[in-house]
């Protein structure tokens, strides 16, 4: 089964984590690439649904802290994990904010002054 599906449309990536996913760091790195490879290397605005992700190894922990893909990261989730997986984020040097809500994490993604228009309609990638 696929750890998650990854989507660009309308100036903004979506990175959906499968629910009961554990992350390592070779996840990750597939996740990245996919994102790298939507994004045509641009740094854009995403938005990630971590609700249900069970964890996240040490390695990709540090390595998505580093990661500098990424214009500004909005984290949603709607569990305790998502608090503690989210808490990383502060660490990182782009913009990064956690909500339980994604029409919330899309406002402040826009008001981050990502170009944000209109829902994801395009097409996903799965890994």
């Amino acid at each position: 089964m696929d750890s998650f599906t990854a989507s660009h449309g309308n100036g903004l990536l979506r990175l959906h984590w499968r629910s009961g996913a554990f992350i390592t760091y070779e996840i990750a790195v597939q996740a990245a690439r996919t994102l790298e490879g939507l994004s045509g290397g641009q740094a854009l605005p995403i938005l990630v649904d971590i609700t249900g992700v069970t964890g996240l190894s040490p390695e990709a922990r540090a390595g998505m802290i580093a990661y500098r893909g990424f214009s500004v990261v909005a984290l949603v989730g709607d569990h305790p994990m998502g608090t503690v997986l989210a808490a990383f984020a502060r660490q990182s040097p782009t913009p990064s904010a956690y909500f339980t809500s994604q029409a919330e994490a899309l406002q402040w993604l826009s008001e981050q002054g990502g170009h944000i228009t209109a829902p994801d309609s395009s097409p996903h990638a799965s890994r």
